[in-house]
């Protein structure tokens, strides 16, 4: 190539480089344009609002956990685990199935070896323990 050439090709690189900034520079013009006429920083939102999109962190330490037959039941009320603490593992047990496994009251009966009724009747027995320590009448 000539040095003439050269130049040329050198010249209409440079505007081909230019044409693609001044481009790029008008997208993002528009981007930002569409942002600011769609978009709301998270100041200006009412507490209510803000509230409803926020999560928080959950770890493990808390929850007290109580597992039985390899399933867990996490608490994360501390009044509550500690009354759910003091029920003997067969009640413990009876409450997992029932409300982790979601388990009727004839396949509970199954798996502890009793009836339905001795179910029925232990777990109704249970709850309403449990109800009356939350409540604060056995308290």
């Amino acid at each position: 190539m000539m040095p003439y050439e050269e130049t040329v090709e050198s010249r209409r690189f440079h505007s081909f480089c230019k044409v693609v900034l001044r481009h790029e520079m008008l997208d993002c013009f528009r981007e930002f344009s569409y942002q600011n006429k769609w978009l709301i920083s998270l100041n200006h939102l009412p507490q209510p609002m803000l509230d409803s999109i926020c999560t928080t962190d959950q770890y493990p330490s808390d929850y007290t956990t109580f597992s039985v037959d390899g399933y867990a039941l996490q608490i994360s009320n501390e009044r509550l685990a500690n009354i759910i603490e003091k029920l003997s593992q067969p009640e413990q047990r009876l409450l997992i199935l029932r409300f982790i496994l979601e388990l009727n009251d004839r396949e509970i009966g199954r798996i502890m070896r009793c009836s339905r009724s001795a179910i029925q009747r232990r777990r109704t027995s249970v709850l309403l323990n449990l109800r009356k320590q939350l409540t604060g009448e056995l308290l």
